[in-house]
């Protein structure tokens, strides 16, 4: 698919540019500027976020994002005002009100990227979709490569391969199936999208089939529900070229499948090799998760029966005192509730609720009267990595973050039209522009300024020091920076 920036929407692909790099590069780059990988993996979120929102200042690109505001239902406008207000309230009042902002601050900035890629994707959808398609392939090719790349590295070397470290600790610092739930689906787009030949189109497999079958060797029961309920929705609401669409995804998932039985069983008959953790992980999994789960569960409905109004805090569910070794209830409605407080956090809720219900409802609605096998496989996408996010909490960790309000702006953009009168007649409402342009720079300013003031501390922390599960930062429970 030839892409050419040549035309109207050139303001906006310098953005489109800058994402498809982030998603390219984020779930195998780590450059160094904090010591541990998963501050790492933050900082490059913020950067990307940084340069998106400075793009902002372009009119072209503000005028695009107040064609999507305007497209909006009041009600949507009113819960997305609600939840930054709500938020911003409940940060300046909590007891580590840099954490508060930080968060408030970021979600503002993944908002106005949602609002970013809708617009990028209504001026120019083929270019959009190509780059945005074909950067997420790319991601999880790279991905694949790093590890086999790795694995025959150790193999050479005679060192025995534990999957925690390097492999984990690599593929986003331990979360690598956080990032899978919104990928899996995504990995197959290139079939659908881009008219090759046989050998392309093998090449383009082959790379689905070996993520899929990283999924098999570490996957989660989050991620694996996610796919279903995804699987199941989509079959349901898809009205035509079900099968089709079926058929790429089932190859995918069951080659990668034959490719982890092979690999397993090759693993498994060398001494110095630690097993592939694999299904049977899952399978044998006691029920200590479990209880963990509905541990923190009890502590975030505690939270909202102390801090109704408010919350704990945005950020800052993991500074209360409580035993459990994780600084987020694993679920994001109730991190939501626990910590913007009912009425910010009730709206956030309503928001991705809204979402599902109208990425289902395109499912039907595709504009051709044609089959739509994209359009699909992004829904899928959204809905597997939504559903992991109910287990897993996966909307705190940075690259889940970016993927998810991508992928929301990207089906928004499908459904808008083209082009509005009063945009191409230049047409421009000065207040909603200031507004826009005002909220993304203010965001920008206080998370690079607080990250800033953070970094100095992430490199004099000992090494030895406990490695709390994460929140906004590896050190996600401290309050005293």
């Amino acid at each position: 698919m030839k892409i050419n920036l040549n035309n109207s929407g050139k303001p906006l692909m310098p953005a489109l540019a800058v994402i498809g790099i982030y998603l390219v590069l984020a779930s195998v780059w780590m450059p160094g500027l904090a010591p541990r990988l998963y501050d790492d993996a933050r900082y490059v979120e913020l950067g990307m976020l940084a340069v998106a929102m400075v793009q902002l200042c372009h009119p072209a690109v503000a005028n695009s994002l107040i064609a999507g505001w305007n497209s909006l239902t009041s009600s949507s406008r009113i819960l997305i005002l609600l939840f930054v207000s709500g938020g911003t309230a409940s940060a300046v009042l909590s007891r580590a009100m840099n954490l508060g902002l930080l968060e408030v601050a970021l979600m503002s900035q993944l908002i106005l990227l949602t609002g970013l890629v809708a617009g990028v994707v209504r001026q120019d959808r083929a270019q959009a979709e190509a780059v945005l398609g074909i950067s997420i392939f790319a991601g999880a090719a790279l991905c694949g490569l790093k590890f086999w790349v790795m694995y025959i590295q150790y193999a050479f070397e005679g060192k025995a391969f534990y999957w925690i470290s390097p492999f984990l600790d690599f593929a986003n610092v331990r979360f690598f199936s956080q990032y899978q739930a919104y990928t899996l689906f995504l990995v197959v787009l290139p079939m659908f999208m881009v008219q090759a030949g046989k050998g392309w189109r093998l090449l383009f497999f082959l790379v689905a089939a070996n993520f899929w079958a990283l999924h098999w060797m570490v996957g989660t029961r989050a991620a694996w529900l996610g796919f279903f309920v995804a699987l199941v929705a989509v079959l349901a609401f898809l009205p035509r070229g079900r099968l089709a669409w079926l058929r790429w995804h089932a190859a995918a998932m069951l080659a990668g499948g034959l490719v982890y039985y092979s690999f397993s069983t090759f693993v498994d008959t060398q001494a110095d090799m630690a097993p592939v953790p694999g299904v049977t992980s899952i399978v044998q999994r006691d029920e200590r998760s479990i209880n963990e789960r509905i541990a923190l569960a009890r502590i975030a409905l505690d939270a909202v029966r102390s801090h109704p109004l408010l919350g704990v805090g945005p950020g800052q569910f993991g500074l209360q005192p409580y035993p459990v070794n994780a600084a987020h209830p694993h679920n994001v409605p109730l991190q939501l509730l626990s910590e913007y407080g009912l009425i910010a956090g009730t709206a956030g809720i309503w928001l991705g609720i809204l979402l599902c219900v109208f990425a289902v409802k395109t499912l039907r609605m595709p504009a051709s009267g044609a089959a739509d096998p994209v359009g699909a496989t992004i829904v899928a996408a959204l809905l597997t990595g939504l559903t992991d996010s109910l287990f897993s909490g996966n909307l705190i960790m940075p690259q889940s973050q970016v993927l998810c309000c991508v992928l929301a702006g990207w089906i928004a953009g499908r459904s808008l039209p083209a082009r509005h009168a009063w945009y191409t007649a230049g047409h421009v409402y000065r207040a909603q522009r200031l507004a826009i342009v005002s909220a993304g720079l203010f965001a920008v300013a206080i998370t690079t300024i607080l990250a800033l003031d953070y970094l100095p501390l992430a490199r004099e922390l000992p090494v030895w020091l406990p490695r709390w599960n994460p929140h906004f930062w590896q050190y996600g429970r401290f309050s005293n920076w």
